[in-house]
């Protein structure tokens, strides 16, 4: 006894069937192209600026105990060539003098900060990252079922359904344990949150186009 795959046939469906179909992809295309805009506006599109918006910037040892020592942590300050032109070639002399007073000025507002909870350590807490793969796994796991669905529907080899539909699972999984592993492992794993981004996005192209394709330009099986 062989296993035969369910398919429908999308071109046989009546009117109204098609512009439901149709009207769901393409509602659905562009609410990922949104959220896509959405992180690339909130966060960026770089693997550099996933692993800043969501990797562990809490204080080191180091900083921790200069916190302690003196109130705020130095950072190094310079000022290039351009900035002093721009300044008409400012003496050394009025550039120290301005310097050591913002530098008083910053040492009493860092400390402020790191009293108030202020910009010393703004790692997003775990509470928010749970949140957010709660959020996000609950809907991608919709959108698996709903386009993977009708994917798995079609007339495509049931090979590269298997393909298709495992790489969507894998690259929505991967998405989220990549900014898990970022905030809590190592910032380097920022680039597997890009990588599930894009391949969500390819593989959600090709499923949408396809079922499009059979609903209005294929013609029925006889």
């Amino acid at each position: 006894m062989t296993k035969k795959d369910l398919t429908i046939d999308l071109a046989a469906l009546a009117l109204h069937w098609k512009v439901l179909i149709s009207g769901f992809v393409i509602i659905l295309g562009a609410g990922y192209l949104a959220a896509a805009l959405n992180a690339a506006l909130a966060v960026g599109i770089s693997a550099e600026a996933i692993a800043d918006h969501y990797g562990d910037k809490s204080l080191s040892q180091e900083e921790q105990a200069m916190m302690e020592q003196q109130g705020f942590v130095e950072e190094e300050f310079s000022l290039d060539d351009e900035e002093e032109v721009s300044n008409g070639g400012a003496s050394m002399g009025h550039l120290a003098m301005g310097t050591d007073m913002a530098a008083h000025d910053m040492g009493e507002m860092a400390m402020e900060g790191h009293e108030t909870g202020g910009a010393v350590d703004d790692s997003l807490p775990p509470q928010i990252l749970v949140q957010l793969a709660h959020i996000h796994l609950l809907g991608f796991s919709l959108l698996l079922l709903g386009m993977g669905g009708l994917f798995c529907l079609t007339r495509v080899s049931p090979g590269m359904k298997t393909l298709l539909v495992g790489t969507l699972a894998l690259s929505f999984l991967g998405d989220i344990a990549g900014l898990n592993l970022t905030r809590f492992v190592s910032p380097d794993f920022a680039w597997l949150t890009m990588i599930g981004g894009t391949l969500i996005g390819i593989c959600l192209a090709i499923m949408i186009l396809r079922v499009l394709w059979e609903l209005w330009l294929m013609r029925p099986v006889r």
